[in-house]
């Protein structure tokens, strides 16, 4: 009597520890099917790489520089008030600021409504939605996607050794990446100049109203002090009359230098308003890439290649443990495949039962 042949070892021992060796065997018995998926696998990631559209970027460098006076109107006339305030100046425009601004809506949105002329379609004007392909049922769910869609292709990140700011744009046309670049730029210069020249004016009008205020203080310090004059036109033999008129005196003297300050700090917001605008200051301009950007083929052949292989090893383990359980099925493996039998279509059954 002849003994039957040994099937496939099992790849869990008796304790229910793994058999490398049975693991061993496993894999080894399925070699084809796991080196297949792994050519597979490489191929397809090499052809994503080589067939995945080429883009091109273009890149700026700025710096944020703010105003250049040591301390503000504002800052100076609400001192002589009393006040203290911070004269941080350009402190809190600092890179994070202008990172976060050239994601935000307030500056997207009108580049999103423009138009660029692609050099690549003949030096055909197109607008950006067309461009990029933007569909939705509304003009402003359209504008939405569209500011999304420029968030992707923009990045902006910090150079906290210079305190810069790096911009990036890519796109699949060298002209487009350089325009939309340059247009950022601009965009953000003239955020910049628009939002403090509002806080010029802002200043400016606050001074106005404090120079007002100051000067009818000063009028009526005035008329007090010449009413008391008046009244009292010998005063050397009265020492309370004499500390009165000192008293006054001072008073008008303080209001007087208020009031002057409070003039030129007008004058100073005046000229601000128009003049003295913070600006970027640009190291990189953008420029026309020359080249277009990697396609990462090689490395998306390896992660291919590896997801190949990975699912390979997935395919044989569960090959190896369908065939135990059909072999010495247990329980819960003869309902397993009962239920799957059950869920089978009736041609697709062995034997077509």
């Amino acid at each position: 009597m002849t003994e039957p042949p040994a099937g496939p070892a099992p790849v869990l021992q008796e304790d229910g520890e793994p058999s490398l060796l049975a693991l061993g065997s496993v894999l080894l018995r399925r070699r084809r099917t796991i080196v297949a998926l792994v050519v597979f696998g490489a191929a397809v990631g090499l052809a994503t790489g080589l067939l995945s559209t080429r883009v091109y970027m273009s890149a700026a460098v700025f710096i944020p520089q703010g105003s250049q006076e040591g301390a503000s109107g504002l800052a100076l006339a609400a001192s002589q008030l009393g006040i203290r305030v911070p004269t941080g100046g350009s402190g809190a425009w600092g890179p994070a600021v202008y990172v976060e601004l050239l994601r935000s809506r307030a500056l997207l949105e009108s580049i999103a409504l423009d138009s660029v002329v692609v050099a690549e379609k003949g030096g055909r004007r197109v607008a950006l939605m067309d461009l990029l392909e933007i569909e939705a049922p509304t003009p402003a769910r359209r504008l939405h996607r569209a500011v999304e869609a420029i968030r992707k292709i923009v990045k902006a990140t910090e150079d906290k050794k210079l305190s810069a700011v790096k911009l990036s744009v890519t796109t699949e046309w060298p002209s487009v990446s350089v325009v939309l670049a340059q247009r950022l730029v601009r965009g953000v210069n003239q955020f910049n100049v628009e939002t403090r020249r509002s806080q010029a004016t802002a200043e400016r009008q606050f001074v106005e109203v404090q120079a007002g205020e100051a000067e009818r203080a000063l009028r009526e310090s005035e008329d007090r002090f010449q009413a008391f004059l008046q009244r009292n036109r010998a005063i050397g033999g009265s020492p309370e009359l004499g500390f009165q008129r000192d008293r006054l005196q001072r008073d008008v003297a303080l209001r007087q230098q208020v009031y002057t300050t409070l003039v030129q700090n007008r004058e100073e917001a005046r000229i601000r308003e128009v003049r003295d605008t913070p600006v970027i200051t640009v190291l990189e301009d953008p420029r026309l890439p020359a080249v277009g950007e990697a396609r990462g083929s090689a490395q998306k052949g390896v992660l291919g290649g590896l997801a190949g292989g990975v699912l390979g090893v997935l395919i044989a383990l569960l090959a190896q443990g369908v065939g135990q359980a059909r072999r010495a099925p247990s329980h819960e493996a003869r309902q397993f495949f009962q239920l799957v039998e059950e869920a089978t279509p009736r041609f697709l059954r062995r034997g077509g039962r």
